[in-house]
């Protein structure tokens, strides 16, 4: 990844994944707000409580239409507890990787989870705005701070020209117009 100045002071490039690393090894910590950490626990509370009795019922209702093999009903349950654990595997792995940060200790004019940011792509020109975001806290409008793009504008100011080596390989220029106020809920 490539970037030019202006960047700020304390802005480690090695905190940027780059076209040959992993933004998603298990060792590597997620930036999160306490707002963000909160949802999702309280997300993977509620998955485990009520999800997994919900799952639990249907299984038994299944088995009245039999245990055999055609029994589609009971492989379409099955479906949906695999992806049912599968969330709550990616929620355990994201808590237990949870950085907290504090987007009020941000400087001024820096791009952190919880500030909206303008960005321009350079190939087109086109202006767009965002909410950097924890990686757990998609919507519209929101840039995961776990996207390759999300790495590369957390640390930067305004004016900084960004290369972002995208996931289908072809790098994106950006340039961070604006760093505006925090939102510090997620």
């Amino acid at each position: 990844m490539t970037t030019q100045r202006p960047i700020h002071p304390s802005y480690e490039p090695d905190q940027v994944a780059g076209a040959n690393e992993s933004a998603h090894t298990a060792a590597a910590k997620a930036p999160m707000t306490a707002g963000g950490l909160e949802a999702a626990r309280g997300e993977l509370a509620r998955l485990r409580r009520s999800s997994r009795l919900e799952i639990e019922h249907r299984l038994r209702e299944a088995r009245a239409y039999g245990d055999g093999s055609n029994n589609d009903e009971h492989h379409a349950v099955r479906e949906d507890q695999m992806v049912l654990e599968a969330r709550m595997a990616g929620l355990d792995r994201a808590i237990a990787r949870a950085t907290v940060v504090d987007p009020a200790d941000a400087e001024a004019g820096v791009a952190v989870i919880g500030s909206t940011v303008s960005i321009e792509d350079v190939a087109t020109g086109a202006v767009s705005q965002y909410r950097l975001a924890s990686a757990h806290s998609p919507g519209p409008g929101v840039i995961s701070a776990a996207s390759p793009m999300g790495q590369a504008l957390i640390g930067a100011v305004p004016g900084a020209t960004l290369t972002i080596s995208l996931p289908s390989g072809r790098p994106r220029r950006v340039r961070l117009l604006d760093v505006m106020g925090i939102e510090s809920s997620r």
